[in-house]
Order: structure tokens, then sequence, then C-alpha cells
């Protein structure tokens, strides 16, 4: 085996280039710095590798912190290959767990040599010539590896000039993976806020005008978007009214939403009855979605001519119903139904029913609201939102979905709200 194995830590010895090295090696840098996409810098950094080492094909491993890993693109012809390994696994990762130069003449002679990458490319490594990437900090962010000198085994003035030209390159890798960061979040950002805009027309645009009712509706997410959703589906004399909770919060669970949307709206005009459209849309969740998904839902059917709620309530904050005997205003808790949607199958559902007199108070929310806490980590509750209804139910339905929605607000304070926010109100009138 003809090896040779160098160690040289950070800062602690010059490395002298000659006059020609020392002007490839600044055209080599000033290309580098010359860009900050990062892809076009690795491959900048890899051709002025080979083309100063007489190389035939060279690789700039990234240091993957999180998944302790090292990591890197090989050009294939017009396809490329990701390679991804342990550190501390073949001559790359040995030299990113430890910080040593190595110089091998023979790879297949060392025994830190894995040959995976060779046999999954139909390459032959030969002579391999690696040092670490060093950041300002002296930490490892990289390693360059350059393969199969043209002519012999790598000599002592490649090591000098690439251990050079690593020094140099670790400042433009750092700048450049932090440009790359920067437009993944406004790339991220901006996907996000059309995913909110699709969101919020999956939402009615307007709310039902009912003769002797009053309707009041808010939806907030506590992300761009979220798993909160709420509709209106009038039927001649009937007023049909969803609310929807789905597990989780931001992207997953809004694509489950927009599930739950589409599958009410086709089953809703199918004459099917209440519990069982909950049933086959239950079936539906629980058969295509993951087991830790589900949905809370609140149904209601408003007969608007006979003042009558039909409900279910699957596993939902209670919707609240004031009404008031002898000017004393009380509350029922709306709670017949069944369990969430997507919980098990195979599930039923029972209806309950209320009728509503002049003045009473429909009030529908997510948890959002009920589990709203402020900094000391207490909750406005249900019994918060009890006693706010009682002692403002003469308010109209919107200036009652205002004084709720401000009572939470201040309730939290400066402890941002972690879930979504989702209030119906449905006021008689007359």
């Amino acid at each position: 085996m003809t090896e040779t194995t160098e160690s040289f830590p950070a800062g602690q010895q010059e490395i002298p280039l000659t006059t020609g090295q020392l002007q490839a090696l600044l055209s080599a840098i000033q290309l580098v710095n010359s860009t900050l996409n990062l892809d076009e810098m690795l491959n900048i950094i890899v051709r002025e590798v080979n083309r100063n080492l007489d190389a035939d094909r060279s690789t700039l491993f990234l240091v993957d912190v999180e998944k302790g890993e090292i990591w890197s693109k090989v050009l294939l012809g017009d396809a490329s290959l990701e390679i991804r390994q342990p550190i501390g696994r073949g001559l790359a990762g040995y030299v990113a767990r430890t910080g040593e130069v190595v110089n091998v003449a023979d790879a297949y002679q060392d025994p830190r040599f894995n040959p995976e990458v060779d046999r999954r490319s139909g390459y032959r490594t030969r002579s391999v010539l690696c040092v670490p990437v060093r950041d300002r900090d002296g930490h490892i962010i990289g390693v360059v590896e350059s393969m199969n000198k043209k002519e012999g085994p790598f000599r002592e003035g490649d090591v000098q000039f690439l251990r050079a030209f690593a020094d140099h390159i670790a400042v433009a890798i750092q700048n450049a993976q932090l440009y790359h960061e920067a437009l993944e979040r406004k790339r991220l950002e901006e996907e996000l806020q059309v995913a909110a805009e699709i969101q919020k027309h999956l939402l009615p645009e307007q709310w039902p005008r009912l003769r002797q009712y009053e309707i009041f509706a808010f939806q907030k997410p506590s992300k761009f978007v979220g798993g909160d959703y709420y509709d209106f589906f009038p039927q001649h004399e009937n007023l049909g009214l969803v609310l929807v909770d789905v597990s989780g919060k931001g992207i997953p669970a809004a694509l489950l939403m927009a599930n739950l949307q589409a599958a009410f709206h086709a089953l809703v005009g199918s004459r099917m009855s209440a519990p069982r459209m909950l049933r086959k849309i239950n079936q539906h969740l629980f058969d295509f979605t993951a087991q830790d998904k589900f949905a809370t839902v609140v149904w209601v059917q408003l007969d608007t001519r006979k003042h009558r709620l039909t409900y279910i309530n699957a596993g939902h904050v209670p919707p609240l119903l004031l009404h008031y005997r002898n000017g004393d205003p009380l509350i029922r808790q709306l709670k017949t139904g069944g369990l969430p949607l997507g919980f098990l199958h195979p599930l039923t559902y029972r209806e309950g029913q209320a009728r509503m007199q002049p003045g009473d108070v429909l009030v529908i929310c997510s948890d959002g609201i009920t589990e709203a806490q402020c900094a000391d980590g207490s909750m406005f509750g249900l019994d918060g939102l009890i006693r706010l209804l009682k002692s403002n139910g003469e308010l109209s339905a919107r200036a009652l979905g205002e004084k709720i929605l401000d009572a939470v607000a201040q309730f939290c304070g400066t402890a941002a709200n972690q879930d979504d926010v989702t209030l119906l109100i449905v006021k008689r009138v007359i």
C-alpha cells in the first residue's frame, strides 16, 4: 500500500505556494466568489480543482450537522447522483470527522475507503486527495475530495494548493448557503401566501341573509393556512351550517380541510340524512388518511320557519345555545352526536334538537377560542365563553362576535394564540 496521511491543525502551519500556484489560486477564488448560486458555485469549485490538480474527478462534500452526514452531487452525464454517507465513513467521511488531510495512492488498499460509490456510479477510484473545509471558527463544514490524478499519485504541491483553496472557499460556501436559505424562505412564504389565498376562497364570501336571524362568522389560522373550516348551505327554508376543526396545524391540516370542504359540498345536496353523511365522510377519512389525522365537526340544520335546530356534535367543543327564562340567561351545551371523524370506523352519529326563541343565540367556535392561553398558561376556557355570552347576549350577532374575539385577545395579551380561531354566531332577532 502506498499512502500518505497528513494532519495539519488549523492555523498552525503556513502553506508555501509557488508564484504559479498563487496566481492559479487567486484566479480560482475569484471564480468561486463570482456567484451566490450554490449549485453553480459547487460546479466551479469542482472544475477548478480538477484543472489545477490535473485530476479526473473531484467532489465537494458539505456537512449536514443535523443528520450527521456529508453529502454531495455527482454529475453522471446529464443526470446527477446525490451521495450521502455518515460522517466517519469512507475517506471523505474520515476527513470530516478528524480534520486530517488524506493523500492515498491506491484507494482500494486503504481500509477507510468506501467502494460503494464506485459500485453505484460505475467509476473506478485510484488515487485520492481529501482536505477539510473549515469556517472561521475552525469548524469543519465540508471536504474537498479529488480523485485519479492523471499522472501518478497526488504530490506535495497538490496538497499545498488544495489546502489553501479549501481555506479560502469556506466563506464563499457559507454565503451561498445563507443566500440559498433566504431564497427558499422567500419561495416558501410566497407559496404559503398563495395557499392562504386559495384557502380563503374555500370559505363563504358572504354570510346568508335570513329574515329573522343575524349571522356572524370569523376565521383566522394560526399560520398562513390552517385546519379550521366553516360553511353555509342554504336549502329552501333551511340553512345548513358546518364548523370543522382538523387535528394539527399548517399545510397538512389545510390539505385535509380542503378535502373535507369538497366532501361536504358533494354530499350536502344528495338528500341523505346528516348522520349518514357524517358516516360516509368518517369512512373516507379513516380509509385514506393517517391514523393521527381526524376532525371534530359540528353540523347544524336550522329550520327558519319552525325555528328548530337539528344538530350533530362529532367530538367538537360544545356549541352554546343562549336562551332566556323569565329574563334570566340560561346556557345549553349541545353535546349530542358522536366521536370525531376519522377516529374509528365504523361510527354512528345521533342527532340532537333544540328550538330558537326570539333573542336566543347559538355560538359555535373552535378550540382556538376555548383553549387560548395567556402568558401563565391558563386557558380562556368554555366557562369564560359562557360568562361572556350570558352578560352580552343582548348584542347583535356581529357585536357579540367582536366582543368575544376582543376578550380572547385581551386574555392572551402578549402570548400569541397557537391555534386556528373560528367563530360562528346565529341569533334569532324576531
